[in-house]
């Protein structure tokens, strides 16, 4: 049932996830099979993001403690999203990615879902890669590291429906996106416009 919901959610967005839909998909006949294993609908949204986070925070967690004392960006970047990477990559087919942006979108999900994300291992890479991060302003530092995980959730959301070119190996996948986000939270700060920036809505 928790793949059938991961799938559903996926495919077709949260709204789709009703308890008689998930046990459709599941080929389960039980009519109180959900609701049974997990309570209803959240409990089975919660179950599902433990069962699938569960593996990529022992793999960070690893990773944390086989850092050395002076890490590079590139270093900490991969301890944030090379485990997310992996859970995709090592799920043929995945719907993980997909189920992440949905969920966390999500008004009330979603709050699940980032509770779920940002535990422990996760708030300690997050915060190690803040504190090297010194030539930027806390709140730039939050708001970039933040974002790498948005941006690995979109591409692999991408690759997950076969959007990606065809001839980009695993490898060469999790480089690209290393990348990316190293380019990311690196990023010069540049001052803002002069004058002041204004939309052009609001233009005369």
């Amino acid at each position: 049932m928790i793949d059938a919901a991961e799938r559903l959610v996926a495919q077709r967005g949260l709204a789709a996830l009703t308890v008689q839909a998930v046990q459709e998909a599941a080929g389960q006949r039980n009519k109180s099979a959900v609701q049974y294993h997990f309570g209803g609908r959240q409990g089975l949204v919660d179950a599902l993001l433990a069962t699938r986070m569960a593996s990529a925070s022992a793999r960070r967690t690893s990773m944390l403690l086989a850092l050395g004392g002076a890490p590079s960006t590139r270093e900490l970047v991969e301890v944030l999203v090379v485990p997310l990477i992996e859970s995709v990559l090592s799920r043929r087919p995945s719907y993980w990615a997909r189920f992440l942006i949905q969920a966390i979108g999500d008004p009330q999900t979603g709050l699940a879902a980032l509770a779920s994300v940002d535990n422990q291992a996760l708030q300690a890479a997050q915060s190690r890669l803040e504190a090297h991060l010194v030539r930027l302003p806390p709140g730039v530092r939050s708001l970039r590291v933040r974002s790498i995980f948005g941006y690995a959730c979109v591409v692999l959301a991408a690759y997950e429906v076969g959007a990606l070119p065809a001839d980009l190996t695993d490898s060469a996948l999790v480089t690209e996106i290393v990348d990316a986000c190293c380019g990311l939270v690196d990023a010069p700060q540049l001052r803002p416009p002069t004058p002041p920036f204004t939309p052009m809505k609001d233009r005369p």
